[in-house]
């Protein structure tokens, strides 16, 4: 009730605000503008790395879809898009990728048909506009179900091997009236992130080569507030490129979506390291997130949605030429603590 007082108060004002400056007639409508900051860099890089956005605008009277409104490359150059909407109170959720065609860039946006049955999988269905609320709103990535027993840590795997880049920006209480333009800005954050892993020392192991690793985790479907959402199947992200070097090394580039600091231990991004012929741990476990958060530097999510790149180390040393093996850990030239020895 007070939120729809405002309104009305607003409105009021905005309108014979506009209707007195000696008749002069008011731009109308919406202008979205955008930018992306949040980067190490912290420069405006929205046209160097977005190259389209989806923006959703919800009724927050109503709770339910009222438009989309597509973004191409021609407006990211120029930073804003006019929009030509009904007058009212709006909440703006927008979602940009990296190529020209987010959804063809390997994500799909969704209507949730039980978004709160505990225990079970989400089940989606196309959205709607007048149907779909922001409760049941979705981003995620689109995927494939992994052939039963393929991989027994993970349910699914990305469509496109190598998808986009994703941004997320939001904004409420966006108030639209007649003779009057608008402006909101839309500052994005990216959801995405490389984890670059170096083992060395593989000269230590009596292992198969190339080691076998991956990563799993519950981080890619969305909600409206670009929090993971609770019922999602475990994902499962191959390298998108993987070098064995001469000199006993192996370099994997992983691309990795949303590093989420609030989601459950039993949720979170894991890495594996296996024996690709026997599927064995050469180190146990590693939870990306905790591991990544021991760096000072990263104790917060606004410091991990700002970095690219994740570099992590695992030296594998022999102690006096023994088998009784250890692995140094260290991100973004931080060591970890975690340190057990690798089992043989």
């Amino acid at each position: 009730m007070i939120r729809k007082l405002i309104y009305f108060l607003l409105l009021t004002f905005l309108t014979v605000s506009c209707m007195s400056e000696g008749g002069i007639t008011c731009p109308q409508g919406l202008r979205l503008q955008f930018r992306y900051t949040h980067n190490s860099q912290n420069q405006d890089l929205l046209f160097e790395q977005v190259g389209s956005i989806r923006v959703f605008l919800f009724d927050q009277n109503t709770g339910t879809l009222a438009y989309i409104i597509p973004v191409g490359t021609q407006d990211i150059a120029k930073g804003y898009i006019n929009a030509n909407v009904a007058q009212g109170l709006y909440t703006a959720i927008a979602w940009g990728g990296s190529s020209t065609n987010m959804l063809q860039g390997g994500y799909t946006d969704a209507q949730a048909t039980n978004p709160a049955t505990a225990g079970a999988v989400l089940q989606t269905v196309p959205i709607a506009i007048g149907s779909t609320t922001l409760d049941n709103f979705r981003m995620m990535l689109s995927y494939d179900l992994l052939p039963a027993g393929s991989n027994t840590l993970a349910d699914v795997a990305p469509k496109v091997s190598d998808f986009d880049d994703l941004f997320y920006a939001s904004t409420e209480d966006i108030f639209v009236v007649s003779n009057k333009q608008q402006t909101v800005d839309l500052s994005f954050i990216k959801n995405t992130s490389t984890l670059k892993i170096t083992v060395t020392g593989l000269q230590h192991l009596r292992s198969a080569m190339p080691l076998n690793v991956f990563t799993t985790g519950k981080n890619w479907l969305y909600e409206y507030d670009n929090t993971p959402d609770t019922y999602t199947p475990h994902m499962l992200y191959l390298p998108q490129s993987e070098t064995l070097t001469a000199n006993n090394t192996m370099e994997v580039s992983i691309k990795q979506q949303r590093i989420h600091v609030s989601q459950s231990a039993i949720d979170q991004i894991m890495l594996y390291v296996q024996d690709p012929a026997t599927g064995t741990d050469i180190i146990a476990p590693l939870n990306v997130t905790a591991a990544i958060m021991q760096n000072p530097a990263y104790q917060s999510q606004a410091a991990i949605d700002a970095e690219d790149l994740f570099t992590i180390n695992l030296a594998i040393t022999a102690p006096d030429d023994s088998y009784d093996l250890t692995v140094t850990i260290t991100i973004n030239d931080w060591e970890i603590v975690i340190l057990n020895p690798i089992p043989m």
